[in-house]
């Protein structure tokens, strides 16, 4: 899970959002609520989140009424429902169309964050790259090992991705048309804030200085071309290895505040 993951939490129980909220913001994540399906519509509207917990039955708009309106915005967002009653034909509809799972209440809390997370870990990695070639390759090399891949030929078409679905992880190459792979990272860092980037290129002394400002403005580091794909791999592994090792860092932090 990226530290920064942003979580849309939706319940008519003032009480339980507010709770939630607190229990999910101690927990490194990003909050915002909506007390019913029409304010988290709203929500959605102005901004992407990463994962939506969403309560079924609400008035004015149910959760699935709801989730159907933001799938039509945005037909990849990832949407957790949950209920406290037995809505099994709502429920059926929800799964059927794309919910990315249903819970019933009472929730555990760190079952909640756990399935949170696991959501939030489903985010793709995207590519982008005017070279056809190192497109086709990369993305065959990440899709072998299980990850989901998003790519892009222009700066331009890959912040048009990144707004309709979060990525976790972009691999961006300095010199493209048009928007340089500088701004495309400074552009994607404003859409998603815990975006981590690893910059690209084959003209390692003629983009310096656009490869220092990318790592200045806390790009991850920069593969210089032709590289391994297996390097690719490997950093992924390293990213995900420090995500995990942040998680577990904060929760003990948190569990020694808490004596």
């Amino acid at each position: 899970m990226m530290d920064s993951a942003s979580v849309l939490v939706v319940d008519d129980n003032v009480d339980l959002m507010e709770t939630f909220s607190m229990i999910l913001k101690r927990r490194g994540f990003c909050v915002d609520t909506a007390e019913n399906g029409v304010l988290a519509v709203d929500k959605f509207r102005r901004h992407h989140f990463d994962v939506i917990l969403m309560d079924i039955v609400m008035p004015e708009m149910n959760g699935v009424e709801a989730f159907r309106k933001i799938r039509k915005m945005s037909p990849d967002a990832t949407v957790i429902l949950m209920t406290a009653y037995s809505e099994d034909e709502l429920i059926k509809a929800a799964l059927s169309e794309g919910a990315h799972r249903v819970v019933h209440k009472p929730l555990r809390i760190d079952t909640m964050v756990q399935i949170i997370k696991d959501a939030a870990m489903h985010q793709p990695v995207l590519l982008v790259d005017d070279d056809d070639d190192i497109l086709t390759t990369m993305t065959h090399t990440l899709e072998s090992q299980g990850y989901q891949v998003l790519a892009a030929s222009s700066g331009e078409e890959a912040i048009s991705l990144v707004e309709n679905k979060p990525c976790c992880v972009a691999f961006i190459d300095v010199k493209l048309p048009v928007m340089n792979g500088l701004e495309t990272c400074l552009r994607l860092k404003e859409i998603n804030s815990g975006i981590k980037t690893i910059m690209m290129t084959g003209y390692r002394e003629e983009v310096q200085p656009l490869i220092d400002e990318a790592l200045a403005a806390s790009a991850v580091t920069c593969l210089y071309k032709p590289f391994d794909p297996v390097e690719v791999i490997g950093l992924l592994s390293q990213l995900n290895k420090k995500r995990n090792y942040a998680g577990r860092r904060h929760e003990k932090q948190k569990e020694y505040i808490s004596r």
